[in-house]
């Protein structure tokens, strides 16, 4: 019987954000990566060792993952050879290049790259502010200033995080939409419903990305002033992406996701 401690598919539909995940204990790509990440850590064992326990735990990884019967190939697979399908090669070519044009997919790239050019372009600005706070705090009555530098710094961190998440994720959405409504002839209805669901999965992704990173930058405007023209324009392009998403992926918005948002009221 498959072990019941993993959520099964729980990264599909996350922000990758490990750190303030509360469920990385039933997550089983972060229990993988915490392995090797331990793993790469000890530094006590001799070199004939160290491979004696990368072997061996490649072995615990493939107990761990533990799936049901039926999800893997089976001792077989070595005498199974895929021919190369032209028509799906095509398909699969014109889908993504689709996607890749979609306005919404380019617009967040053009929002990617804009929010990586303020991060260098902004540095002055965040140095006064910094320096404005150093001198007010020297001050006898200088409020919560070590408040403000931490959530300027909890915004950026934000901002960071999520302006290169929003392409992928977008993306994905996109390109399950266009599969499943232009699914291959004889293939189950059910395919094509199980695209859909990833679609406004992923596309709910990126709204929540949207939407902390719409509140980020609102915030941000206010404790940097001498940024409110750039920020405006970030917020005006991260409105536009969202009313896209809502007409582009329209179960997207009520397509609710536990992990992300806690159990819906």
């Amino acid at each position: 019987m498959p072990s019941q401690r993993f959520i099964p598919g729980i990264f599909n539909y996350c922000d990758y954000w490990c750190e303030r995940c509360a469920f990385t204990l039933r997550c089983r790509n972060f229990q993988m990566g915490a392995e090797l990440a331990r793993a790469d850590r000890d530094e006590n064992d001799a070199p004939a060792k160290r491979d004696a326990a990368n072997a061996s735990f490649w072995t615990a990884l493939a107990e761990q993952l533990n799936r049901p019967a039926g999800d893997w190939i089976s001792d077989g697979a070595d005498d199974f050879v895929l021919e190369p399908d032209p028509d799906w090669n095509e398909r699969e070519k014109s889908r993504r290049e689709a996607v890749r044009q979609h306005p919404l997919a380019r617009m967040a790239m053009d929002y990617m790259q804009a929010v990586a050019q303020w991060l260098e372009g902004a540095q002055a600005d965040l140095k006064a502010v910094a320096d404005e706070m150093v001198e007010t705090a020297r001050r006898p009555i200088s409020g919560d200033i070590e408040a403000e530098a931490l959530e300027i710094g909890e915004m950026l961190e934000v901002l960071t995080w999520y302006h290169t998440l929003i392409p992928p994720k977008l993306s994905r959405a996109l390109d399950s939409r266009l599969e499943a409504m232009e699914p291959d002839d004889g293939e189950p209805e059910e395919l094509g419903e199980i695209r859909m669901a990833d679609a406004n999965g992923s596309g709910r992704v990126a709204l929540l990305a949207i939407e902390r990173s719409i509140a980020a930058w609102v915030r941000l405007r206010e404790l940097v002033p001498a940024q409110e023209d750039a920020i405006l324009k970030m917020l005006v392009t991260l409105d536009r992406l969202r009313a896209g998403i809502h007409l582009a992926l329209p179960g997207a918005r009520d397509f609710h996701l536990p992990f992300l948002e806690g159990e819906p009221r």
